[in-house]
């Protein structure tokens, strides 16, 4: 890309991981077991409305991470619910979610990082997630792959806000030149990361920008 590049910072939730084996089927088998009858599509279908709808309340995005994800799974199963008390199953998936069994790393996302790490790059996490995100990235041992996690329940602002990513340039000591973000949200990721100035790569499928990429090795023809 550009020799100017010093820092990679990586989306977390869709880019270098991912629920395992979805959300939709964890969420399913945990209220099967408390007597809701639902389908894992149902409620994975269920779940893509609902976390873009809430994503959009600053009242709610901005306050406690655990309340934002209450009011998440307890919208998702209102259709299912027939006003059984959802708490009990929120406590579960909360915790289920903080664990890296039910996530997976992207292919090869671990040894490109380690080759770019090698190259002199420095490497951070970049998510509009919240503090669970630690506990999953050191259950699958690549933490310490980071030299920093910038998580946005912890910032109290999230992406494509140009205050996250304000908020990495004044850790890292550096302007927006030296930056580049890799995510899987156009609007998020990579409109967000172009209009603070940094370079940027959209993750994943379909293509639809010329800067974009499918698979982490990829990575290494950008940043060489």
């Amino acid at each position: 890309m550009t020799p100017a590049i010093q820092v990679l910072t990586v989306d977390a939730a869709g880019t270098l991981v991912q629920p395992w084996p979805s959300v939709g089927a964890v969420y399913g088998k945990t209220a099967r077991d408390h007597g809701i009858s639902v389908e894992d599509e149902e409620v994975n279908d269920q779940f893509l409305t609902v976390f873009a709808k809430i994503q959009k309340n600053k009242k709610i995005t901005q306050g406690e991470e655990k309340d934002f994800w209450r009011e998440v799974v307890s919208k998702v199963f209102e259709p299912f619910a027939d006003g059984q008390d959802i708490d009990p199953i929120f406590e579960i998936l909360w915790n289920l979610f903080a664990e890296g069994k039910h996530w997976r790393v992207a292919k090869n996302a671990e040894s490109t990082l380690r080759t770019l790490k090698q190259r002199g790059y420095k490497l951070a996490v970049l998510s509009n997630n919240d503090s669970r995100l630690r506990s999953v990235l050191e259950d699958h041992k690549i933490g310490s792959l980071f030299d920093h996690l910038f998580i946005s329940s912890e910032l109290g602002v999230e992406k494509p806000d140009q205050a996250i990513f304000q908020a990495v340039e004044k850790k890292f000591n550096l302007p927006p030149s030296s930056f580049m973000h890799l995510g899987d949200s156009h609007s998020r990721d990579f409109e967000g990361a172009k209009s603070a100035g940094w370079s940027a790569l959209l993750y994943g499928k379909p293509v639809i920008e010329k800067e974009q990429i499918i698979s982490f090795p990829e990575l290494l023809k950008y940043l060489p």
